[in-house]
């Protein structure tokens, strides 16, 4: 079922994040890590959803994880593949 996976160098320091409320068959799968630097914090985040799921659940799904993570002293980063092709007029782009 897991199509996500977030490779780190084996000298940082990170905890992971449990993201499986978050993360549902062919609507999307979501993980993330917290990476602890002497500067600060840095949560990195990666996603994907499959070209069959839910768009808009996705979205809102991404939205909510997120801004469970949010906070003013830690930067996001957030990647994946949200199988949305921006470079053409489609539905899924104007959804959010």
């Amino acid at each position: 079922m897991w199509g996500v996976c977030i490779f780190i160098k084996d000298n940082l320091h990170f905890t992971n994040i449990n993201m499986d409320k978050y993360s549902t068959e062919k609507d999307g799968e979501i993980w993330a890590i917290k990476i602890h630097t002497p500067s600060g914090t840095i949560v990195v985040v990666t996603a994907y959803r499959s070209p069959n799921g839910d768009v808009t659940h996705f979205l809102n799904t991404l939205k909510t994880a997120v801004d469970q993570l949010y906070n003013n002293t830690t930067n996001i980063i957030l990647c994946g593949d949200f199988n949305i092709n921006y470079l053409s007029d489609n539905k899924k782009k104007t959804r959010h």
